[in-house]
């Protein structure tokens, strides 16, 4: 049977995993972030920054105990032993990568209208087209295309940054400064800005998928993932910082382009199609990783049984699960008609809060079941406990429609579970 190719190595690892958390959730949806937050629009960011840490750890010793690309569905096949949990978090896994790929085509869409005008729906097209072929080419093609656009949409970032803290040292920056650093500390907004902030985060799991693909995964991947939480982390509160020191919550909130308005009133002569080129670039880049991730997880729960085998077959010369990769950009294009850029982010955020939680408690079962490897990645033991509570905090505060497709999504996925099992019964049966 024909295998992935090891061919990742630890930069390439660090650079997927900033690639694949930078992108959409900054550039589209930090405005946003500050209309539900307002002035404690940092702190829903900090909020979020600590549930994807703690996280990141739990994942970063589960990586390393059990390195296969099925990720939270193989650690929740570990822990609790029966074959409908690991399902039921694939599939949640899996929608989660293709809603943040429907967001990220959107938000695409909403960029490139600086340029062309296109009906939403053709730019989503084109762009998934694009990126599911970049993804057949091979992962290694993927890995520098990812490289290339990573460095992109960093550079971006940085001139928002640089720009914003040298307009922040005018005679203006004591009123700045007093507008970004005064939060109000209430909850509620904290809370309702960290469910939306919290898609800026998504995709420091994605790098668990590729263990497969890695050329020393027990070592790279854990090493990989928490350096790619920190530095991003770091990067989001300085642009957050600066768009707040340029405007106000609201003034961020009315505005589609709250980055590229920092670069206006900072007077900056980056003209505003060629930063519109880099967000295209940037958001492009979070299509890619999620596609990459949805295909390779559809990849490994078909070899564990829980999908269908065609979804298990790799192509003889690529070397890529084509199958998956198919169906993958077949979902995404479903998903781009059924809301706008806030609601599936949130759903985003929601199905993976979600996952985290039962990848937290598998760590935890995980311990009391296995001994620890000598060599082996590992947290503090509190780490996996502190994580069940963040996230079954957070998974409260969601609005009623994302609960509601939530639902659907579960209920789909059990029918295709009773499916499955009933075939896999028929065909024991005729034997």
């Amino acid at each position: 049977m024909t295998t992935l190719a090891r061919q990742l190595g630890l930069g390439t690892l660090v650079i997927y995993g900033i690639g694949d958390i930078l992108g959409t959730g900054i550039y589209a949806l930090v405005g946003k972030v500050a209309g539900s937050a307002g002035a404690d629009t940092i702190l829903a960011f900090v909020a979020a920054g600590v549930v994807a840490l703690v996280t990141g750890l739990t994942y970063a010793e589960l990586a390393a105990r059990i390195p296969h690309s099925a990720g939270a569905s193989a650690y929740c096949a570990r822990a609790f032993r029966h074959p409908v949990i690991p399902f039921l978090i694939g599939v949640l896994v899996l929608m989660s990568g293709v809603t943040s790929a429907a967001t990220a085509s959107l938000a695409f869409h909403g960029y490139l209208e600086v340029h062309l005008l296109s009906p939403p729906w053709l730019a989503a097209a084109v762009l998934i087209a694009l990126l599911s072929f970049i993804n057949f080419i091979g992962i290694r093609q993927s890995a520098r295309t990812n490289n290339v656009l990573t460095a992109i949409e960093l550079f971006g970032l940085l001139v928002v940054i640089g720009v914003g803290m040298h307009a922040a040292g005018t005679a203006q920056a004591p009123e700045a400064l007093a507008r970004s650093l005064a939060p109000q500390w209430e909850a509620t907004a904290i809370f309702a800005g960290a469910t939306l902030a919290f898609y800026a985060f998504v995709g420091f799991e994605d790098l668990v998928n590729l263990s497969e693909e890695a050329k020393e995964p027990a070592r790279d991947v854990p090493r990989a993932l928490l350096i790619a939480v920190v530095v991003t982390t770091v990067i989001y509160l300085l642009v957050v910082s600066v768009v707040l020191w340029s405007m106000s919550p609201a003034e961020a909130a009315a505005t589609e382009r709250p980055l590229l308005e920092v670069l206006a009133r900072a007077g900056h002569p980056l003209s505003a199609g060629a930063f519109a080129l880099i967000a295209i670039t940037a958001i492009s880049n979070t299509a890619l990783a999620n596609t990459i991730m949805a295909s390779r997880l559809l990849y490994g729960m078909a070899r564990q049984g829980l999908m269908p085998t065609l979804l298990a077959r790799v192509h003889a010369v690529r070397r890529t699960p084509v199958a998956s990769i198919l169906l993958t950009a077949v979902i995404i294009l479903l998903l781009v008609v059924t809301g706008g850029v806030t609601v599936l982010a949130q759903t985003t955020g929601c199905l993976l809060m979600v996952v985290f939680l039962f990848v937290h408690l598998s760590l935890i079962r995980v311990r009391r079941a296995e001994e620890t490897p000598p060599a082996c990645f590992h947290v503090p033991r509190a780490t996996p406990y502190v994580g069940v509570v963040l996230c079954a905090g957070l998974l409260t505060q969601f609005p009623p429609a994302v609960y509601a497709r939530l639902a659907i999504i579960l209920a789909c996925a059990a029918l295709l579970y009773g499916a499955l099992r009933a075939g896999q019964s028929a065909r024991a049966g005729v034997k």
